[in-house]
């Protein structure tokens, strides 16, 4: 009876197992192996913002939250894998000297249901994280949204028309919270790594923008975008992968040229956006 009660357990731990790999895109599974992103659950964006400050503000809480499913799903991952290593012990011969004949030879039965339970939970809340957006591939190397001439780079400038800004604790009564890169009407916007569109719309200032968040807390806006002869391609809510094209240059809002007005945020607090190319 005791032989038949092992092999039945083992069966069961078989079943977990194969039912796990079978559904590898819709979840974590035991092993090096990931889970591949797919499109976010649908959620309601705003419509518009009254001020950049506004915009901005809500695409770091978006970037915020999308940390924090990609650490609870790595999380989830470990801890699976740990459970299934248990269980896979249980049953391995080479560990026992051949095939097991003593109850001594067994985890307990407790500690069994426990680990199995785990197993289904983590598998079933991993599928939900990652149908939600979640993941835990490795951060990308971003690329250029485009090629061209820079303008004006980040960071303190003799432009008397860019604000005054307190930045890491210094005040500068000019600058620049972004990359200008100056090409020609209509030249094709690309995303420079994964995300999700924030935002995508005419703010108040006449200027077209589009917002992204994207894994690791960070946040892109690409502004002056054309928006009648080049329809915006994405929304709201849209996965875009690295090389997607997400508008293209105008003359929209506050501009003497035309030109791609680049700025990217990292867990809140603006950088150059041309410090993460090639990292």
């Amino acid at each position: 009876m005791l032989f038949i009660r092992v092999c039945c357990l083992a069966m069961l731990l078989c079943a977990v197992t194969l039912a796990t790999a079978a559904n590898a895109d819709e979840g974590p599974t035991a092993g090096p192996s990931l889970a591949p992103r797919v499109a976010p659950a649908a959620r309601s964006y705003p419509r518009g913002f009254t001020t950049y400050d506004a915009l901005i503000d809500y695409a770091k809480s978006v970037a915020a939250a999308q940390q924090e499913s990609d650490t609870r799903l790595a999380t989830l991952m470990a801890r699976q894998d740990a459970a299934a290593e248990a269980l896979k012990s249980v049953f391995d011969p080479r560990l026992h000297g051949g095939l097991l004949r003593s109850r001594a030879d067994l985890m307990d039965e407790t500690t069994f249901s426990a680990l199995r339970t785990e197993l289904a939970s983590d598998a079933a809340t991993g599928r939900q994280l990652v149908a939600d957006g979640a993941t835990v591939t490795p951060a990308e190397s971003w690329r250029l949204p485009l090629l061209g001439e820079d303008t004006q780079d980040f960071g303190p400038t003799p432009y008397y028309f860019e604000p005054a800004m307190t930045y890491r604790g210094v005040y500068f009564p000019h600058f620049h919270d972004g990359t200008d890169i100056a090409v020609p009407w209509g030249t094709p916007v690309l995303a420079p790594a994964r995300g999700v569109v924030v935002f995508a719309g005419t703010m108040g200032d006449g200027a077209v923008v589009v917002v992204i968040a994207h894994d690791a807390g960070l946040v892109s806006m690409y502004a002056h975008l054309e928006n009648r002869v080049f329809p915006l391609p994405v929304k709201a809510g849209d996965t875009v992968q690295a090389g997607d094209r997400i508008g293209n240059v105008g003359l929209t809002g506050v501009t003497t040229g035309t030109h791609l007005h680049w700025s990217v945020w990292r867990n809140g607090e603006l950088i150059d956006p041309l410090s993460m190319i090639g990292r």
